[in-house]
């Protein structure tokens, strides 16, 4: 408890701009002034010249080696040893009763392959993992020069043995990783992540329905914007309005859904469209989402055309709300049935994992 508290706040220290450029410049002048005296007296200048130079960095860097990238680099060129002090390696990290490892890493240019663990932290006394678990988007991998910009996460396994959940994160930079020191970082955590399959129940299908517009916050599908009929238009932004959005159905409104699940809204087949809007409820702290197959009377099965998503604000919750359209007609609809694969996500777990290390050369 105390060391975290200490870091907090070590890590809240920064040193002014000007300050940082005072010591490089100094450092710059004792170089030259080094290489002009080295021929008179080697070894004992060089000796005070280091010795002057680690005092001044012992001095200065607890308030720069953490947050300023190009000081970092000073101090890594002048000692590695020294840098591993002010910003030690770090192979595992707790926060919130978990434990976060990198087992393995791929760099190449800019792009990183990384091979992540969570387990239970020794005598916690907790049992948050124990299956499917996300990262939740939270995930940074930095080299003090520069962070990661894309990246994607997908959840690899879980080992009962160990009381390990594996994870494959991919991640990439506008610039060349550089290798000899990195981060990475983890803020949040999504334990019990289930799926589960369920009926839809189409027997309140209606033909005729009014529709809202609304600004467009994802989405996907087969079909383009142009392949779409008049009825489900996408109108795309303007400099004076740059926001995409569409018609949707004006179904139950967001404050009679519930928060923390699913919710159908409204089903209609108008235009020659099956239209089927769900409510994701409260997705900020959660990871809610559904596949959705239509089912014919010969049981062939035919996922949605194309998806439109929102979100909708009531007080201090931001509902998310997805329209799935089939497209195609569709004879006889009462002939038809639809299931959907619910995934939600379980407890939502807010901590600090940071691992730094160092990546080693492995010859082939």
């Amino acid at each position: 408890m105390f060391e975290n508290r200490y870091k907090e706040a070590y890590n809240a220290i920064s040193p002014s701009q000007q300050l940082v450029s005072n010591m490089i410049a100094r450092a710059k002048v004792e170089k030259n002034i080094g290489k002009k005296r080295f021929r008179k007296c080697r070894f004992p200048q060089k000796a005070v010249i280091v010795s002057a130079a680690m005092l001044c960095f012992v001095v200065t860097i607890p308030v720069c080696a953490a947050h300023i990238p190009t000081f970092y680099r000073i101090v890594e060129f002048v000692s590695p040893n020294l840098a591993d002090q002010l910003v030690p390696i770090e192979k595992s990290s707790t926060s919130q009763g978990i434990t976060m490892e990198v087992e393995a890493i791929h760099l190449e240019g800019n792009k990183a392959q990384i091979i992540i663990s969570l387990r239970d932290a020794e005598g916690s006394g907790l049992d948050l993992v124990h299956g499917v678990m996300d990262l939740y988007d939270s995930y940074n991998l930095s080299d003090y020069t520069n962070d990661s910009v894309l990246g994607g996460c997908h959840f690899l396994t879980y080992d009962a043995e160990v009381d390990k959940a594996y994870f494959q994160v991919t991640v990439q930079s506008n610039k060349v990783y550089q290798s000899d020191k990195l981060q990475f970082s983890v803020r949040s955590i999504l334990c019990d992540k289930y799926k589960e399959t369920k009926n839809v129940d189409l027997s309140g299908i209606v033909y005729s329905a009014d529709t809202k517009l609304v600004t467009l916050s994802g989405g996907g599908g087969l079909i383009s914007d142009e392949m779409l009929p008049d009825s489900l238009q996408v109108y795309l932004g303007t400099p004076e309005d740059p926001q995409t959005k569409t018609k949707v159905l004006d179904g139950i409104k967001a404050a009679d859904c519930a928060a923390d699940d699913f919710t159908v809204t409204g089903i209609a087949y108008m235009d020659g469209v099956l239209r089927v809007q769900m409510c994701m409820g409260d997705n900020w702290k959660a990871d809610r989402h559904v596949q959705l197959f239509l089912k014919d009377s010969d049981g062939n099965e035919r996922h949605n055309d194309r998806s439109v998503g929102w979100n909708e604000e009531i007080g201090d919750t931001s509902y998310q709300f997805y329209e799935f359209w089939y497209i195609e007609d569709i004879n006889q609809i009462e002939n038809y049935s639809m299931y959907g694969i619910f995934h939600d996500s379980g407890e939502f777990v807010e901590g600090d994992w940071r691992v730094t290390f160092r990546v080693e050369t492995v010859q082939e």
